[in-house]
C-alpha cells in the first residue's frame, strides 16, 4: 500500500532515533517519489527517490545510531531485527525476520525505475580517522542542514547553488574523552567556497577551514585543540583525468601493410595469369583457322637423337 508524506512523517519518528520537528521538509529535500509497504510481521518497506544522491542521505538517516554493518548490499545496516539497504535510488527497510540474501536479491530486481548514477563526490573527502559509526548524516537543503546541524541553521552556505553538506561526530581524543562535531562542505568551485568559509568566519563561534572546493566547520563549542584536530584531517587532491587518446599500436599498421601487400601481389599473379592463357588461346584459335600470318608464325626445331 502507498503512504503519504504526512504518514511517513509518522513512521520515520521511529526510524530516524531523534525525533526531528519537519520530516516532511526532510523528505522532499531527500527527493520521495513513491514509498509503499508490504507485509506485517514481516514487513519491507520501500522508499523510491529521484536519484541515488537523495537515497543516500535517506539511507544514513534511517539507520540507528547502533547499527553495524551487514554484507547483503553495498550500503546495509542491521540493528536487531530491522535492515536498512541503499540500493540505486532505492531505500528498503526490512522488518522483523532478518532478510536473507536471497530475499534482499528478489527485492532489490524487483523495484522499477531503478537509476544508477555517482556517488556524491563530497563521500570521497569526509575523514574517516575517529568518525563515531552511523553519525554521518548528509544535508542537501536548509531542512536536513537544520535537523542535523541546527548550529548552523542560521547560516546560508548555498544550497541553491549546488553545495553539499555532510555532517559528523568524532572521537577526537581518549584521555580525557572529546568529541567534536564537523560539517564538512563541497561547493562546484574553489571560488563559491573561498566566499562561504568567509560567510562561516562571521557567522558565529566556529572553526572554519577551506581546502579547494571544501569548507570544514567545526561547531558545537569545540575546544581550540579539538577543532584543530579535526580540520587538520580534512585535505583535497585533486585528481586530473586526461581524455586524450593513447596512440595507436604500431603493429597493427604493419600488419595491415603486410595483408595489403599479399593482396596486391595475388591480384597481379591473376592477371598475368588470364593476361597469358588469353593471348596463347588467341594464337592457337588463329593457327588452327588458318589467320596466323606467316611473320607471325613459330618456327618450330623438331630435334630428336639419333
Amino acid at each position: 500500500m502507498s503512504w503519504s508524506l504526512g504518514k511517513l512523517a509518522v513512521l520515520s519518528l521511529a526510524f530516524a532515533g531523534t525525533l526531528l520537528a519537519d520530516d516532511a521538509a526532510l523528505w522532499k529535500e531527500f527527493g520521495l517519489v513513491h514509498t509503499q509497504k508490504s507485509g506485517e510481521s514481516d514487513a519491507i518497506t520501500t522508499y523510491q527517490f529521484k536519484d541515488l544522491t537523495g537515497a543516500m542521505g535517506a539511507w544514513e538517516w534511517l539507520r540507528s545510531p547502533s547499527a553495524r554493518p551487514c554484507a547483503l548490499a553495498t550500503f546495509c545496516t542491521v540493528d536487531g531485527n530491522r535492515t536498512v539497504i541503499s540500493e540505486d535510488n532505492y531505500v528498503i527497510s526490512f522488518e522483523g525476520k532478518p532478510p536473507t540474501q536471497a530475499d534482499v536479491d528478489a527485492t532489490l530486481n524487483s523495484l522499477p525505475n531503478k537509476r544508477d548514477t555517482s556517488l556524491p563526490a563530497i563521500l570521497t573527502f569526509l575523514p574517516k580517522q575517529g568518525l563515531v559509526p552511523n553519525s554521518a548524516r548528509y544535508a542537501l537543503g536548509p531542512a536536513t542542514l537544520a535537523a542535523f546541524a541546527p548550529e548552523l541553521s542560521g547560516t546560508k552556505p548555498g544550497f541553491d547553488q549546488g553545495a553539499e553538506a555532510q555532517v559528523a561526530t568524532y572521537n577526537v581524543a581518549a584521555n580525557p574523552p572529546a568529541r567534536g562535531r564537523l560539517a564538512l562542505f563541497y561547493y562546484p568551485t574553489p571560488e563559491m567556497a573561498r566566499f562561504h568559509a568567509t560567510q562561516f568566519k562571521t557567522a558565529g563561534e566556529m572553526h572554519v577551514r577551506r581546502s579547494g572546493p571544501l569548507v570544514a566547520v567545526v561547531f558545537g563549542g569545540a575546544s581550540d585543540a579539538v577543532a584543530d584536530t579535526l580540520l587538520s584531517r580534512v585535505q583535497y587532491e585533486a585528481k586530473i583525468t586526461w581524455n586524450e587518446s593513447p596512440p595507436p599500436s604500431p603493429i597493427k599498421p604493419l600488419y595491415a601493410l603486410l595483408v595489403n601487400i599479399l593482396y596486391l601481389s595475388a591480384m597481379l599473379s591473376a592477371i598475368c595469369l588470364a593476361a597469358g592463357l588469353i593471348y596463347a588461346g588467341m594464337r592457337l584459335y588463329r593457327r588452327k583457322y588458318g589467320t596466323l600470318d606467316a611473320e607471325e608464325a613459330m618456327t618450330t626445331l623438331h630435334l630428336h637423337g639419333e
